[in-house]
């Protein structure tokens, strides 16, 4: 299928959210014109304010995006006039793990229904409009979806699916631990977006791509009222390194896990929509491993230039603890999109200038 490779427009779901915002913010300055589905009008005011913030240079009428107010994203036919008139679509939006709620079909359907939703809208305009002009639907999945807990080093690549969860959903119902409901809802979103493109393909002149990144940490777009309104997975990383306020005790120092900087993992979607290459493809985007205790020595090596006179919590390996190692592999990645990281030390001063400036 041919990719992206000239200035277009492209919708954006989850455009208000943690990497959404990122993934607009890459499209805008490669030139393209963006279309972001938001919740509210008040939404999309504040997520333009908060780009013109970042780029000062940039005036109102500087920025070539457009907003599309959908409030309720699982009702069928939501997006169909969302997807007219676009090259490409990159759905983000998908539900956030919800540690209050006893049911698992409040997480599991608005992940499964939003995606489909995007699919069939995009079917249904291919089917009406023969010129129809959309090539590429990137979505975004997650390591979750690849990943199964276990003991021992493990690597895991994009032949893996975390069937697990599914079946822990299955078999415990509302007692089911929310992280696993959520890598449920990871696994049966993704599969859905699969299947469906396979029954059509057939019929159409697009494609999908699916990014399936691990923890991503890094700068957010918006200015958080407080510490405690930051995005889940940046907001664990604030916490346990720069607060203190939680160690890292679901995530043992020790432990192992991937990640990536939402900066990278954003610009990767973009790429997937802009490579011929991607098309039909899973692809894992992961910087590496990390354990929670080099993000607390580096905290505590750049921190104090950038925050004087503040501490920074500091933690030991307690002895006998299992470091249990998790990797995966990026060979596909690194052949397709060939994404430049940052490291570790990189998003850790971004961040704590960034949390600094806005006095975090």
């Amino acid at each position: 299928m041919p990719a992206i490779t000239e200035v277009s427009s492209v919708l954006v779901t989850g455009g208000t959210g943690y990497l959404g915002a990122w993934v607009v913010a890459t499209l805008l300055a490669r030139g393209h014109t963006v279309k972001a589905v938001v919740r509210s009008a008040e939404k999309g005011d504040a997520l333009k304010a908060d780009l013109l913030q970042q780029n000062a240079s940039k005036k109102d009428g500087d920025i070539a995006l457009d907003f599309v107010v959908i409030a309720d994203l699982v009702k069928d036919g939501a997006f169909d006039d969302a997807v007219l008139g676009v090259d490409a679509v990159v759905h983000v939006a998908s539900p956030a793990p919800n540690p209050g709620s006893t049911d698992p079909q409040e997480t599991i359907k608005p992940a499964v229904d939003g995606t489909l939703g995007v699919l069939k809208s995009v079917l249904r305009a291919s089917q009406r409009d023969s010129s129809y002009r959309l090539k590429r639907i990137v979505i975004t999945s997650s390591i979750a979806a690849v990943w199964t807990p276990g003991p021992g080093a493990r690597t895991f690549s994009e032949e893996d699916w975390n069937t697990q969860y599914v079946s822990e959903v299955e078999k415990l119902g509302s007692k089911t631990d929310p992280m696993a409901v959520y890598g449920a809802s990871k696994v049966l979103a993704e599969k859905a977006a699969w299947d469906f493109y396979q029954a059509h393909k057939s019929e159409v002149q697009w494609d999908i791509a699916i990014i399936n990144p691990p923890m991503v940490f890094g700068p957010a777009i918006q200015t958080p009222k407080s510490a405690s309104d930051l995005p889940t997975s940046l907001k664990l990383w604030w916490d346990s390194v720069v607060d203190g306020t939680s160690t890292p005790g679901a995530h043992p120092v020790s432990n192992s896990q991937g990640w990536v900087d939402v900066r990278d993992i954003a610009e990767a979607h973009v790429r997937a929509m802009e490579v011929e290459e991607a098309g039909g493809e899973r692809i894992i985007v992961s910087e590496g491993t990390y354990r929670f205790q080099e993000w607390l020595d580096l905290a505590n090596k750049v921190g104090a230039q950038i925050y004087p006179g503040r501490s920074f919590p500091t933690a030991e390996v307690a002895e006998g603890e299992s470091a249990s190692a998790v990797y995966y592999d990026t060979a596909k990645e690194k052949r397709i999109l060939g994404i430049k990281y940052r490291t570790k030390e990189e998003t850790t001063g971004d961040t704590l200038h960034w949390g600094a400036e806005r006095k975090l």
